[in-house]
């Protein structure tokens, strides 16, 4: 890549020039920069009938992640953060209070498997929900209605397309649309919206209308990056030159069998290290798993595989339980 990062004023956004610019758009829909095959409903029934050679392990496998119960975030002190299930966190960094893809319960056509480790009345005063993409197991809306009766004030930091949405279910919701490498700079922190190797869809129409990605936090005193939804792609690599190394990298490591079918918007948990690897991540916590059970590998799998690959590698990882307070420091 080789370019300096140079940094310009947009729509009240910063806009990081990286060596690679702009959000792929196709026909009026936004697209991925790699892998931009789209499984139609033939592919969906293949998946669905094809044999399962973990099949029995998943009806007799009883399994759920590690859970502590988490009854106030008020005892909380300094940069911390707490998994709640899937891809949800809830994050506290440089005094902000953050929330991540929250879901609290079941999803459309889906049953949450783990319980959701504390009452989601907890959350008060948080500053920013982030949202990585307009997916019912990312954005669910009794979750965030729930989560934004309790929060009035807090701001919504979301992909391009994202703000009709929220709208439409909250017309006086702050809503801050960015398009990949924009930046939000607000006191001590900094986050910027970057690419995912993903797609978009709510309905039967509105595929590609919003702009899926992950997020980099920055302060003065460490670094997280958070992978959203994601396949493998080139974009991690981009990460040490743009930001730096990050202290920590939350990545997705379940729901990726069969690879045929999910390999390219849904990483696996050797991918996983691989990309943290690439971007000299100091610590690795995974996400993505252990919730809904959306694929063929039992919710065990994913948790088990990263753990026994890291230890070959020999790469650092945190595997946190529900509920579990994480303290974050400059690694």
């Amino acid at each position: 890549m080789g370019e300096r990062i140079t940094f310009r004023r947009n729509e009240g956004l910063i806009t990081v020039k990286p060596y690679w610019r702009g959000n792929p758009v196709v026909k009026g829909r936004f697209v991925n920069r790699q892998h931009r095959s789209k499984h139609g409903f033939g592919n969906v029934l293949k998946w669905r009938f094809s044999p399962n050679p973990q099949r029995k392990e998943k009806k007799t496998e009883q399994w759920e992640p590690q859970l502590f119960p988490l009854h106030s975030i008020q005892g909380i002190v300094g940069d911390a953060l707490v998994w709640l299930g899937h891809n949800s966190f809830f994050m506290q960094l440089a005094g902000a209070r953050l929330m991540f893809d929250p879901v609290f319960g079941h999803i459309p056509f889906v049953r949450r498997k783990s319980k959701c480790p504390a009452d989601p009345d907890i959350f008060k005063d948080i500053d920013y929900l982030l949202i990585s993409h307009d997916h019912f197991d990312h954005m669910d809306k009794p979750s965030i209605t729930r989560l934004y009766e309790n929060n009035p004030q807090m701001k919504v930091f979301c992909g391009l397309g994202m703000r009709e949405l929220m709208r439409g279910w909250f017309p006086d919701i702050q809503v801050i649309e960015a398009g990949w490498y924009q930046q939000m700079v607000e006191e001590r922190l900094k986050i910027t919206f970057l690419p995912a190797q993903h797609w978009s869809k709510r309905s039967l129409n509105d595929g590609g209308q919003r702009l899926w990605g992950a997020f980099m936090l920055q302060t003065d005193e460490l670094s997280v990056y958070y992978g959203g939804d994601t396949g493998y792609s080139t974009h991690f690599k981009e990460i040490e030159e743009l930001f730096g190394a990050p202290d920590y990298a939350l990545l997705g490591i379940g729901a990726y069998k069969p690879r045929w079918f999910m390999q390219p918007n849904h990483i696996s948990p050797y991918d996983t290290l691989t990309a943290s690897s690439q971007m000299k991540a100091g610590v690795t916590i995974p996400m993505h798993y252990g919730t809904f059970d959306l694929s063929d590998e039992p919710l065990s799998d994913p948790p088990t595989v990263f753990a026994e690959e890291a230890r070959k590698r020999n790469v650092r990882v945190k595997i946190p339980a529900l509920g579990e307070v994480v303290k974050l420091r400059r690694i």
